[in-house]
């Protein structure tokens, strides 16, 4: 029982919490922020800002495209080793990507529900189950259909028939503009840390955004669940996911590179990208 609490106390001590109640003035800020953007072609755009919220700053990147003039897919990395999103998304001829679930980091393999082409090629370990609540799917392979829903894991093995492929993840942000209740847990819910989401609005347009963290020395701390929910909710997306975070968050596009600062080298730059084995890209 010491050992435990000697523990939790490390944890706190290396980890403040930094719970703040969104205010007005964090969704002034927001929405006044200069996101500097940059045109992908096809009505896509990046940006990039840094923006004062929630008692720190908020080093955020989105990638934003129409979902009618522009495709969406889920990719495997097919062998552990692989390659970074970068390295992943040029592989695929992608013009945007963002890093997609979580992983086995020793194996480099998913942990999480994966199933691709009628194959499934990850399933849910018991220890993602906390946060495991919701997948991202394509019904084609044209890649104009992109799907974000909460799960029930005793029906994953339904999945590859009914659609192209489809990842879990979580936990889900938003659905239909709705922010759903988030369980009580200490070090990955409410403590800021980097976070990758995907999701889109009622105007059609999908959306990856990555929110760096673990950078004190500069006031960016990243963001905790809750706080990427209003995020995505203030942007005005409709519905929303957690993806992987941490060292793996990772937004990238053909025409500017690496825009956000990975965390995987502990270096506020744009190199620390983070070998992952599955991506999300857009064509």
């Amino acid at each position: 029982m010491k050992k435990i609490t000697l523990l939790l106390l490390t944890i706190t001590l290396l980890f403040p919490a930094f719970m703040s109640a969104q205010t007005a003035s964090d969704s002034v800020a927001l929405a006044n922020a200069d996101w500097n953007w940059v045109r992908l072609g096809k009505g896509a755009k990046a940006g990039y800002a840094l923006v004062p919220m929630f008692g720190a700053k908020m080093s955020i990147s989105i990638i934003k495209y129409p979902a009618k003039r522009c495709k969406t897919y889920i990719i495997d990395a097919q062998h552990p080793n692989e390659g970074t999103t970068p390295a992943l998304a040029k592989k695929h001829k992608a013009k945007a990507a963002i890093n997609a679930s979580y992983f086995d980091m020793k194996r480099l393999i998913p942990s999480t529900y994966f199933a691709i082409d009628g194959k499934i090629v990850g399933n849910t370990k018991r220890n993602e189950t906390f946060r495991t609540n919701g997948y991202i799917a394509t019904k084609d392979k044209k890649g104009h259909q992109l799907e974000i829903a909460f799960t029930d894991t005793t029906k994953y093995g339904i999945y590859p028939t009914e659609y192209n492929a489809l990842l879990t993840s979580g936990p889900v942000l938003l659905i239909d503009k709705k922010v759903p209740n988030f369980i009580k847990e200490k070090y990955f819910y409410d403590k800021r840390h980097p976070r990758t989401i995907i999701g889109y609005d009622d105007k059609g347009y999908v959306y990856y955004i990555v929110i760096d963290g673990r950078f004190p020395d500069r006031e960016i701390y990243g963001a905790s669940i809750s706080e990427e929910s209003y995020i995505s909710k203030q942007l005005g997306l409709t519905h929303a996911i957690n993806l992987d975070g941490g060292g793996s968050s990772t937004a990238w596009t053909k025409k500017t590179g690496v825009i956000n600062h990975p965390y995987d080298n502990h270096k506020f730059d744009h190199e620390g990208c983070r070998t992952v084995p599955n991506i999300i890209i857009m064509k």
